[in-house]
């Protein structure tokens, strides 16, 4: 049957008596809000997420982004401790929480300026090494080429720097890897050259001598002189030249067996002075790793300097959290004193 249409709907709300109103607002009065820990802790993050200062605080996109679930953990913990009253106190402890979460920056800022230099140590390292090496080498065989022609007119001067920085790579050439395994083929080079054609080529000789004279003249000296025997020019000799030719080869094998005793035996010196060298190389690795514990100056003096800013913000933020609520406790709070400390006139 349909209803007829001056009928009330079932729908429609009933008015609320005055009665049941002004009792609502003495429960409202009453109210102490939540009891439970659940319920403070879900009444704190409200005041966290409302706040237009939490909001701006913590990065949340790109690579330097950070947790908002540890930012709203620290206002949590502050709000508990600090247990603030309205919303001046409310934002004064979101603004010391706001100081603790930027002083941590500064350590994490601190700590990438640190890796920055530390993650690339090595390759670094690796690289002046290998710098400094080719560098020496080259103009080490630089010089070889330059005045390697027969014409002493045709020779370039040598001024005096060039000179001293011949000097100081020929003297080097011992102290890096790269220098070693170039004296090492060097001397390896002769010994297959000696077992191959029974002196050492002349490119070889030069090279030898240029690089050994100054630390192992004994070396540079027998292998300058070690080259190809002097042509025999009997066509049918006695037995008187037979008997010398005899005598000399086996001086020339005595010969060739002294060279080979002296270039093994710088080998394997070298050798020593590769594992020296690595040696070396991992103790000064570690020194500057050492020295990189802090810092740049710069970086240093920046960061001082924003972490200052940041704790003249923080205890300027404590100090009038605690006068404001001693204010609320009724306590007799003085005025902050201002002093100046600048320079009189």
């Amino acid at each position: 049957m349909a209803p007829h249409l001056n009928d009330k709907s079932q729908s429609e709300k009933q008015p609320v008596s005055i009665s049941k109103v002004e009792a609502n607002r003495r429960n409202a009065l009453r109210s102490t809000g939540p009891k439970t820990e659940r319920g403070k802790r879900t009444v704190a993050r409200n005041a966290i997420k409302h706040g237009f200062l939490a909001r701006e605080v913590v990065i949340t996109a790109g690579d330097g982004k950070e947790s908002s679930e540890e930012f709203h953990d620290l206002v949590e913990k502050l709000h508990k401790y600090y247990e603030p009253v309205g919303v001046v106190e409310e934002l004064l402890v979101q603004t010391i929480a706001h100081c603790w979460w930027k002083k941590a920056r500064v350590i994490r800022a601190e700590n990438g300026e640190i890796r920055k230099r530390l993650d690339t140590l090595a390759m670094d390292r690796e690289q002046r090494n290998s710098e400094k090496g080719n560098h020496d080498l080259a103009l080490f065989d630089g010089h070889l080429l330059l005045f390697s022609t027969e014409n002493q007119a045709d020779r370039p001067v040598l001024t005096r720097d060039g000179s001293s920085a011949l000097r100081e790579a020929k003297r080097d050439l011992n102290k890096h890897a790269l220098g070693l395994l170039f004296l090492t083929v060097l001397l390896e080079t002769a010994k297959s050259e000696i077992a191959r054609d029974g002196y050492i080529s002349l490119d070889i000789r030069n090279k030898i001598f240029h690089a050994f004279s100054d630390w192992d003249y004994c070396l540079a000296n027998a292998c300058i002189g070690y080259g190809p025997p002097e042509a025999k020019t009997e066509d049918r000799p006695s037995e008187k030249v037979v008997d010398k030719q005899a005598v000399d080869e086996q001086g020339d094998k005595k010969r060739a067996d002294d060279v080979v005793a002296a270039i093994d035996n710088r080998l394997e010196r070298i050798s020593e002075l590769k594992r020296d060298v690595t040696k070396r190389e991992e103790l000064a690795r570690d020194a500057e790793a050492r020295s990189f514990s802090l810092p740049p100056a710069d970086a240093t003096d920046k960061l001082l300097r924003y972490e200052a800013h940041l704790d003249r913000g923080l205890y300027r933020a404590m100090d009038q959290l605690e006068r404001l609520q001693r204010q609320r406790r009724g306590e007799n709070v003085p005025p902050p004193l201002n002093i100046n400390l600048g320079r009189r006139r």
